[in-house]
């Protein structure tokens, strides 16, 4: 007998076996998810204390904020989890200082707000001070030490892609230069709208420089009333006539008191009238607005998502799952609407990417580099380079939602 061939032969066989039992182990007892929600044992009755801060409960955009954290809440609810959530609702800075002079002595574990002013911010820095998780949404400060985490927009880069887009379109439509634009922009006090105008900003200045754009004027209006919103631009439409190439508005609601205020003065929109150029995609009118051509393109936010996140934000931060360096900040999704995916952007209103998207997200923070985009996960991009395109057959997720996760809650109508 080859006791040597018998070694050798021994040897493979057994490896051949280890490497069965290893496959067979894998097959019995896949890989878990690394990061899960748990809901807390019968000897661990965890109380949580939420309060959110609305600073336009009658915006139907912040209704949308309202919701996400409404839903995490009961999400956080359905887990075991006691959740004390209490909202608020000024709409002035005098108000909301006062709220959250209210709260302190209240002292929540974590607090969400949408600030109404940047004069709030000491308040902030105040409660972050005495240990209150502080997790801003749509709306941050410039102090970013007065939040341990800002969730919204990158407003200065959507509106940057918003107009590059819009001013490709006035190419391909060949609509001649000089254009001529009047800049819509919000009340002053609000670091969200001064970024969008920034943004706006950025893409312009070289082209007034070499002839291409003029800046007809900058209308201060009111962007979370539309009547008053209303009130103000119609006062101005007179003055540029038909001379106005498109009114570039960096808020919805002034956005839509900007077609009334046109429709009014009997003015024609969109291909060989007016253009607007608006901010978001909520509201049903408005989409039809784009659907039908009045408005040409606009940007969508996720609302309902900066809402939905944040909450889960604070839970993650309170629970000790997340450590987050200074001036944390997450960039929510964008969205590019036109007329060919106008009817399909309402679907986005109510999505809830898992939380533990949101936590991926949030692990990748460094000190060197504190913020992060977070990508589009469910798309119906329409438009190929800058032109309009017939519409794909779906919607579809970069990311799947984990199987058996606890963490795969979705919104209605996703999976």
């Amino acid at each position: 007998m080859n006791w040597k061939i018998l070694s050798i032969g021994l040897i493979v066989i057994v490896i051949v076996l280890a490497a069965v039992a290893g496959y067979l182990a894998m097959s019995v007892h896949p890989p878990k998810t690394v990061v899960t929600v748990t809901a807390p044992s019968s000897t661990s009755n965890k109380t949580i204390t939420i309060f959110f801060f609305n600073p336009a409960p009658a915006n139907f955009w912040y209704n949308l904020i309202t919701q996400g954290i409404q839903t995490a809440v009961a999400q956080l609810r359905s887990l075991g989890y006691t959740v004390n959530y209490k909202e608020f609702d000024a709409t002035t800075v005098s108000q909301q200082i006062s709220q959250l002079e209210e709260a302190a002595a209240l002292h929540p574990n974590i607090i969400i707000i949408g600030t109404v002013s940047d004069a709030v911010q000491g308040e902030l820095l105040k409660l972050r001070q005495e240990g209150i998780i502080v997790i801003l949404v749509d709306r941050d400060v410039p102090n970013q030490a007065a939040r341990n985490l800002y969730i919204g927009t990158n407003n200065e880069i959507a509106a940057e892609k918003e107009l590059l887009s819009f001013l490709a379109y006035l190419r391909e439509q060949h609509v001649p230069t000089p254009w001529k634009f009047v800049l819509v922009t919000g009340l002053p006090g609000v670091e969200t709208l001064a970024l969008r105008t920034e943004g706006f900003e950025q893409v312009l200045q070289p082209l007034e420089q070499n002839g291409t754009v003029q800046i007809l004027g900058v209308i201060q209006a009111n962007q979370d009333d539309q009547a008053q919103a209303y009130a103000t631009i119609s006062e101005v439409v007179p003055k540029y006539g038909t001379s106005v190439t498109a009114y570039l508005d960096a808020n919805l609601l002034t956005a839509i008191a900007n077609v009334e205020a046109l429709e009014a003065a009997g003015y024609k929109m969109g291909n060989g009238g007016i253009y607007i150029l608006g901010f978001d995609a909520q509201l049903p009118t408005w989409l039809q607005l784009i659907q039908n051509g009045t408005v040409i393109m606009s940007i969508q936010q996720v609302p309902f998502t900066m809402g939905y996140w944040a909450t889960w934000a604070g839970f993650y931060i309170y629970t000790g799952q997340l450590n987050l360096p200074a001036n944390a900040t997450i960039f929510s999704p964008t969205y590019t609407v036109v007329s060919c995916n106008a009817t399909y952007s309402m679907i986005l209103d109510h999505i809830a990417p898992p939380p533990i998207y949101l936590l991926l997200l949030a692990q990748q923070l460094t000190p060197q580099n504190p913020a992060i985009q977070a990508p589009s996960y469910y798309a119906y991009d329409c438009m190929e380079n800058t032109g309009l395109v017939p519409a794909p057959p779906g919607l579809s997720s970069p990311w799947p939602v984990p199987a058996g996760s606890h963490q795969s809650f979705t919104a209605t109508g996703f999976h």
